[in-house]
């Protein structure tokens, strides 16, 4: 199972999508596009917890 509810993961899948739309790819960065995606998922409601490290049951 998934730790990402499908709603999330179609927000991660379209700031990805985004991100290598818009920076040109001689500039993308893994650490840029981790910003992008927590952008777009606080910016949709979420909330980012890093100290949580498996799904909930």
């Amino acid at each position: 199972m998934s730790p990402f509810p499908p709603a999330a993961r179609a927000v991660i899948e379209a700031a990805i999508d985004d991100y290598r739309l818009i920076v040109p790819a001689e500039q993308q960065t893994p650490a840029d596009l981790t910003d992008r995606i927590g952008q777009y998922l606080l910016s949709s409601g979420y909330m980012i917890r890093p100290d949580i490290r498996e799904a909930a049951a």
